[in-house]
């Protein structure tokens, strides 16, 4: 079998087994139309690379053009299943283009299976040989006008990618507009050779298949990983959902549902007691059927309102009961809404006050005892929702590695510090350079605290826009300003009873450290768009690697705040002022991310440990991080290579000292030249295969011929010497 015949099939295989992995997934989900869409998209790039290897192995002009149609016919089902996909998937799609396309898309099947839109007239078939040597067919003839129909499916699919990744930018959802991104970058570069080899202006296998296959796969990951984020989402619903029906079945008050139709949807057990109904004979009757005649038009008129948004503050209403007793129910009703902030039902929360209403006190004790349960419910569903965004949020957000690894000096000190700080609420301020670890030191701050229970809330004071970072913080009332269409809690009230970190802290305007320094102070905030001040218990931990005093100095950041802020002030020391914590740390992220790819790391060559330890690290511990990360992914064996050489000036000194030279002066290229032989020396000549110097140097071996030639190096094979061309 030829290479691009095993590139065909292996290209059908995967794609069959994405589309089937999809197809079995619709049959578990309830909105399934992506996962039906999608599979349809992977069948047909399935099908079009088993056509397409079928045309270009063809022998005759005629069975060349038999099959076109059919690959026109799989093409044009995956670009329209991809696109109503991406719509679906994104909502940035216009609607008139997807239509256009699709009948585009139609009428270029209609027209290839009728009268063939590829060529006018005879053709005659020809062979193309392949960079590799293998044998393709193709045919030439003269163009049909109507070709450009499938053109214009093709540019428009092109068009829809494009649209949809400039709405992802400005909508501000990146991870959307990098996957639609990367797959406008790999079929635009396809569509590059698509048009020009259908219009004949040279004679090779179009790589549309294969851009499909990546697109493909791109999205398959994309969709297939919200799949798994909603997995564990549903985890902390069902905790959420657990503490919310033990609420009602314990509650001592009337709790019942409305769907938006007036629907009786479901209603606690005190309801059931009272009401002499069971749940399973409420559900689905109306609650007219429940109110006394005299009362039916100020009910309904209550209700619609509710199921409008604007729900009564409080009534007192008749409840006939299931032995026909008129009983006397005080109503608070919450409006319940869905994430996208429209209506779908009315919680209604009563108390029976029948017998209470002969005592004034009664009554009002149990008017408290009212506003208070509803106060808990609506605060109860709030915190539902919000902290189900934060559990979103902190799912996509992964940590490097857990506990601190080193024993140095410089970082037992910034330890021992942390352990004295720790267990008080005093305000600490974390500083260091970016990369040293200052979120690691909060969060184990908090550990090591009395707040361990409770939460840690981080808060990235340079990632929020200027506009937002008032709602962010502090949360805002519905209505506060456009957008704003229900109420939201802000980080500060998230934190409460545990620990608020607020990483660049320096970054924050200066119209907002008022604010922020009231609740330090006071303990005590206000929302957005509100009036009502909510009280706050959180420990304060900023970081920051600017120098707060210059910017206080130039008044950029108030002096009251910064006095506030750096009661307790830590300053972890970058990398290169502990060196010793290297070798720990990567031994410790080389086991990490091997135990995660499924390999087995084990030895880090005294080399190589040396010349990690002379690098300057100006990234700290993240650049180390990623550093072995890419070293782990690109090792073939068990013992550890980088995946390319490190750089910085540091690095060049020591190079030069090692060569015996202290020339400052030396061009680039003979900087270059001399590596490369040290290099070459070292492998004694040898370039390609393990252990050669093109391995050393990160390098392929064709690379570093061509460089060994400019920079007149030569290696004389019988000696393995070394040699400079004059």
């Amino acid at each position: 079998m030829t290479p691009l015949s095993i590139a065909f099939v292996a290209t059908a295989a995967i794609c069959l087994i994405v589309g089937m992995q999809h197809l079995v997934m619709a049959l578990r989900v309830e909105d399934r139309k992506l996962q039906f869409l999608f599979a349809i998209a992977a069948f047909a790039v399935a099908a079009d690379a088993i056509f397409e290897r079928r045309v270009l192995a063809s022998v005759t002009a005629e069975e060349f053009l038999a099959g076109m149609p059919w690959t026109a016919l799989c093409i044009a089902t995956a670009i329209v299943a991809l696109s109503w996909y991406i719509a679906l998937r994104t909502g940035g799609a216009r609607h008139w283009l997807l239509w256009a396309v699709t009948a585009l898309a139609m009428l270029t099947v209609v027209l290839d299976f009728s009268v063939g839109i590829a060529y006018r007239g005879p053709v005659t078939l020809g062979t193309s040989i392949l960079p590799w040597g293998e044998q393709v067919s193709y045919v030439s003839g003269a163009t049909n006008p109507l070709r450009i129909v499938g053109d214009l499916v093709l540019l428009g699919f092109l068009l829809i990618l494009f649209d949809s990744t400039v709405r992802m930018i400005r909508r501000g959802e990146g991870r959307k507009a990098r996957l639609l991104g990367i797959s406008l970058v790999v079929y635009a570069l396809g569509l590059l050779t698509i048009i020009p080899a259908d219009m004949g202006w040279f004679h090779l296998p179009s790589p549309h298949t294969f851009a499909f296959l990546l697109i493909v796969a791109a999205m398959s990951w994309d969709l297939s990983e919200d799949l798994i984020r909603a997995s564990r989402l549903s985890r902390e619903v069902v905790a959420n959902e657990r503490r919310w029906r033990q609420l009602l079945d314990s509650i001592q008050l009337l709790v019942v549902a409305l769907d938006r139709d007036g629907r009786i949807a479901s209603m606690n057990p005190f309801a059931e007691n009272v009401s002499g109904y069971s749940a399973q004979e409420m559900a689905g009757r109306h609650y007219l059927e429940f109110v006394h005649d005299n009362e039916r038009d100020g009910v309904r008129s209550a209700v619609e309102r509710g199921l409008q948004g604007d729900p009564e503050s409080e009534n007192e209403r008749g409840l006939v009961t299931r032995d026909g007793e008129e009983r006397v129910v005080r109503w608070r009703s919450v409006v319940l809404r869905d994430l996208e902030g429209e209506v779908e039902g009315l919680l209604s929360v009563g108390a029976d006050v029948t017998a209470r209403r002969r005592s004034e006190a009664e009554l009002q004790r149990t008017t408290a005892e009212l506003e208070s349960a509803v106060t808990a419910l609506e605060d109860l569903r709030r915190r539902l929702e919000e902290e189900n965004v934060y559990l979103r949020e902190e799912i996509r957000h992964e940590y490097g590695f857990e506990g601190i690894v080193g024993g140095s000096d410089p970082l037992l000190y910034v330890l021992h510090k942390v352990r004295e700080v720790a267990p008080s609420d005093t305000s600490a301020l974390i500083l260091g350079e970016t990369g040293v670890g200052k979120e690691l030191i909060a969060r184990t701050i908090h550990a090591e605290s009395r707040r361990a229970h409770g939460p840690f809330v981080v808060v990235n004071c340079a990632a929020l826009p200027p506009n937002l970072i008032e709602s962010e913080l502090f949360g805002h009332e519905r209505g506060a300003f456009t957008g704003a269409d229900r109420q939201r809690r802000g980080r500060f009230e998230l934190a409460h009873g545990g620990t608020i970190f607020l990483d660049e802290v320096g970054e924050l305007p200066l119209e907002m450290q008022p604010k922020l320094l009231r609740v330090l102070q006071e303990g005590e905030m206000e929302r957005v768009g509100g009036t009502q001040t909510i009280p706050v218990d959180v420990r304060l931990i900023a970081a920051t690697n600017r120098e707060l005093i210059v910017d206080m100095e130039a008044g950029r950041f108030r002096e009251d705040l910064f006095y506030r802020v750096a009661v307790y002030p830590i300053t972890v020391p970058p990398l290169r002022d502990r060196r010793e914590d290297i070798p720990p740390l990567v031994q410790h992220f080389a086991q990490h991310y091997a135990q995660r790819r499924g390999k087995r790391i084990e030895e880090v060559p005294a080399e190589l440990m040396r010349r990690l330890q002379a690098y300057d690290w100006p990234g700290n511990v993240r650049e180390l991080q990623n550093v072995i990360e890419r070293a782990v992914l690109t090792t073939r064996d068990r013992v550890l290579r980088l995946a390319e050489p490190l750089k910085s000036a540091a690095n060049e000194k020591v190079a030069t000292r090692e060569n015996g030279s202290d020339a400052p002066d030396l061009t680039l290229d003979e900087v270059e030249r001399r590596y490369i032989v040290r290099v070459l020396q070292a492998t004694e000549g040898q370039i390609s295969g393990a252990g050669g110097a093109a391995e050393v140097l990160g390098l392929h071996a064709n690379t570093l011929r061509y460089r060994m030639k400019k920079l007149g190096i030569s290696v004389d094979r019988k000696t393995g010497t070394t040699n400079l061309d004059s």
